[in-house]
């Protein structure tokens, strides 16, 4: 198989100093499992989202409904409720919900009782709270998906880069924030790369090259691409380790050894 070889930036955040220049500062360290965990969730919210939001604008002539403001998502074992916002007199509720199971998005329907629970409001305030907080380094748009840590009370927010069009894959621009448990509070902000790029979309892999000393992980923002796009991913992060993204399995390669780790 031939390889498109698209070189990117170390996956680190920067900062500037006094004089100018930018000072690397690592993101927070992952493992290999915890990276496809959490990169296979987020495709999973975001083709949950994509099937809802269609069969959503076909219940209103492929128009957004009067007063939609925004969506969560929440999981239910096999399948995801994502429920769409409204705010009639400024108050915020549930307007309208539609169950995915397997992609596959079943009847819009209107909840009988509104109101929404002090997680679903906490869901919606920690998006919003990391959209707020990009900064000047946005790249463009982004989708927006929030999950809680399954490890801790905190959600996990990512911005992820949206493409401009069919042509192009977002490799670069996104963002990880840990935002607090009611959502109102940013605890840490992550830029997954340091700059905002396209890489043109082409019927071979793509290769990617990562520069990064000391071995720094490629983040779960490839995962969510190559799970998205429908091609592997192979990253080279330190000058002995190789890690290929298939999906959300991911390898790690040692060639002092030939050692492999598939990594779930």
């Amino acid at each position: 198989m031939r390889f498109l070889l698209a070189l990117v930036t170390l996956m680190m955040a920067s900062v500037s100093t006094a004089e100018g220049q930018e000072v690397p500062v690592a993101i927070e360290s992952w493992s290999l499992e915890r990276m496809s965990r959490m990169g296979e969730a987020i495709a999973a919210q975001d083709r949950a989202a994509i099937a809802a939001g269609e069969r959503l604008r076909r219940n209103f002539n492929d128009e957004d409904p009067p007063g939609l403001v925004g969506w969560i998502a929440i999981a239910e074992g096999e399948t995801q409720r994502v429920r769409f916002l409204a705010a009639p007199n400024g108050e915020l509720q549930a307007g309208w919900d539609v169950v995915v199971t397997r992609n596959r998005a079943g009847p819009v329907t209107v909840p009988t009782d509104p109101s929404l629970t002090a997680e679903e409001r906490a869901q919606y305030a920690a998006r919003r709270t990391a959209a707020a907080n990009v900064g000047a380094e946005r790249c463009g748009r982004y989708n927006i998906f929030a999950l809680r840590d399954p490890d801790g009370e905190d959600w996990l927010v990512w911005l992820l880069a949206n493409a401009n069009d069919l042509r192009t894959v977002p490799i670069d621009g996104h963002f990880r924030f840990r935002i607090s448990s009611d959502g109102s509070t940013v605890i840490r902000r992550d830029r997954l790369s340091t700059h905002c790029a396209l890489h043109p979309r082409s019927p071979n892999t793509i290769q990617m090259t990562l520069m990064s000393p000391g071995g720094t992980p490629p983040s779960e923002a490839l995962v969510y691409v190559s799970i998205m796009h429908g091609f592997p991913i192979a990253v080279e992060n330190s000058p002995t380790t190789f890690v290929v993204i298939d999906g959300a399995d991911v390898t790690e390669v040692t060639p002092r050894n030939d050692r492999r780790r598939r990594r779930r």
